[in-house]
């Protein structure tokens, strides 16, 4: 019936700077208030339609519009998403009249809806003289702030805000959402307790997990403030969290990768984008390692150029795995030639177990071998159960022959990963002793780098404690690319 429907919510912000933050407010939005709708702009608008009439039309039906403002809100000059407002090079993007994010807020101003400035990561409230004069209202706006180490509670200032602003507009909104929270609640009590099944909130989970692990990269330091050691730390961390980011939001992993200024470990990290992009956009991803292998020829050491083409060819396996297997066949170090073979057994298990078989059994790397093992086997579980049982039996016989506690953890978190499907009891078994080998280490780095690999491999069939086991790693570049292998797994289950 028209004007039943209750006023719904709006979120404006950058894609650049506070998408993660955004995609985890809509989720916490759409839970705490059920009946009314959020709106978050490409995600609530299909194709094909009018992008200003929507967000015009969108804008009008809400009650309350928040404005999420990051550190470079006012200043970003980045390229336009749509070929449909357009704007000049190096242009601010607020000095553009059909900017999407000052059209949302210029249409909530002029008819006088409740706008609140949500400042993330620190953000300061931006001046007026920094606003086009459509927008200098919202300079006089009391902000509230966003941050991830007090996030719960200035979610709540939010939620509590915009609960007084519907209540004020609709009568009886205090009993429907009451309601509807105790049936939310209910349904998230059961959903939790089954472990087959994802937990409701695996998005805005995976959101948070990557935007903290991105945060720790961004905040790494070593020994020598502002040494190339700090840089060359940060960037490779921020590089395999891109890698990790990609197949949930693409376009975000690219921008991390690109944001890398090392020209080496930013093709190796626009590798690991492409190489999660190989089987959902594979034109995306050829283009990005052609760009990765036009590096190559650059680099001044002969060591360095065979570590990048070694990145390019494992993010080849999958879409030419014939070219990536030369590549390897041209490597001098196994420990450079081995990975790939890995990738390409694994992206033809599917289509071709003896080729792959044959080069899984080819690597002769100890620590990597029964993880690629494990890898084939794991894809050949449905298809061919009684090869991926001999794998995998392959597999735990070479585990038990490595000395060393980093590679026994490592083997046999990947053969727990092969074998959950089939029998969970004996994978989380396997994954307790593997965790339980980790925290016996007495070096520090070898420790996280062991339980990032638990974390990792544990991710897909138990998320809660994989991310007790990522949040207790001490040494901070491991764990943020453990929280990122998590927040991989739960974005995946969430599909």
């Amino acid at each position: 019936m028209p004007g039943s429907s209750p006023p719904g919510i709006f979120l404006s912000y950058r894609r650049q700077e506070t998408a993660p933050y955004a995609r985890m407010l809509k989720e916490k939005l759409s839970g705490h208030f059920p009946a009314a709708q959020v709106f978050m702009d490409l995600d609530s608008i299909e194709a094909g339609v009018d992008f200003a009439e929507v967000i015009g039309q969108a804008v009008r039906s809400c009650a309350v519009l928040v404005a999420l403002i990051g550190p470079q809100w006012a200043t970003l000059t980045d390229e336009p998403r749509s070929a449909l407002f357009t704007a000049e090079q190096g242009r601010r993007r607020l000095d553009n009249p059909h900017d999407y994010v000052r059209f949302e807020l210029q249409t909530a101003l002029e008819r006088d809806m409740r706008v609140i400035p949500l400042l993330v990561d620190g953000a300061k409230p931006p001046r007026p003289e920094q606003l086009p004069e459509p927008l200098r209202k919202l300079a006089r706006l009391n902000a509230l702030e966003l941050n991830l180490d007090r996030y719960d509670y200035d979610v709540k200032r939010l939620l509590d805000i915009i609960q007084r602003v519907l209540d004020e507009g609709t009568a009886g909104r205090a009993a429907l959402r009451e309601s509807m929270l105790k049936l939310d609640s209910t349904l998230s009590a059961r959903l939790s307790a089954s472990p087959a099944r994802p937990a409701p909130d695996g998005r805005a989970r995976a959101a948070r997990l990557f935007a903290d692990a991105e945060r720790i990269a961004r905040s790494l330091t070593s020994g020598v403030k502002g040494s190339i050691a700090e840089q060359t730390l940060r960037e490779r961390t921020l590089g395999g969290i891109a890698g990790a980011l990609a197949a949930s939001d693409p376009g975000q992993a690219e921008r991390i990768a690109r944001s890398i200024t090392s020209d080496s470990t930013r093709a190796s990290a626009l590798s690991g984008v492409a190489k999660a992009l190989a089987a959902t956009d594979p034109g995306r991803a050829t283009r990005l390692i052609a760009e990765a292998e036009r590096v190559v020829p650059s680099l001044p050491w002969a060591d360095s150029r065979e570590i990048l083409m070694s990145d390019v060819a494992q993010a080849l396996a999958a879409l030419d795995p014939d070219r990536a297997e030369r590549i390897a066949a041209s490597m001098t170090n196994d420990w450079l030639k081995d990975p790939v073979l890995g990738d390409v057994a694994q992206a033809l298990a599917a289509t071709d177990p003896d080729r792959a078989e044959r080069l899984a059994e080819s690597v002769t790397t100890a620590w990597l071998r029964a993880p690629v093992l494990s890898g084939v086997a794991q894809a050949l579980t449905a298809s061919h159960p009684r090869r991926a049982d001999r794998l995998i039996a392959r597999a735990e016989r070479v585990a038990d022959t490595l000395t060393d506690e980093g590679s026994q953890a490592s083997a046999w978190s990947s053969i727990a990963q092969a074998r959950a499907a089939a029998d969970r009891d004996h994978a989380s078994r396997l994954f307790t002793d593997a965790e339980r080998i980790a925290r016996s280490m007495t070096s520090e780095s070898g420790k996280a780098l062991a339980l990032r690999d638990v974390a990792r491999a544990l991710a897909a069939s138990d998320p809660d404690r994989a991310e007790r086991i990522a949040q207790s790693i001490a040494v901070q570049d491991e764990k943020a690319l453990a929280l990122s292998g998590v927040a991989k797994a739960l974005a995946a289950a969430s599909r």
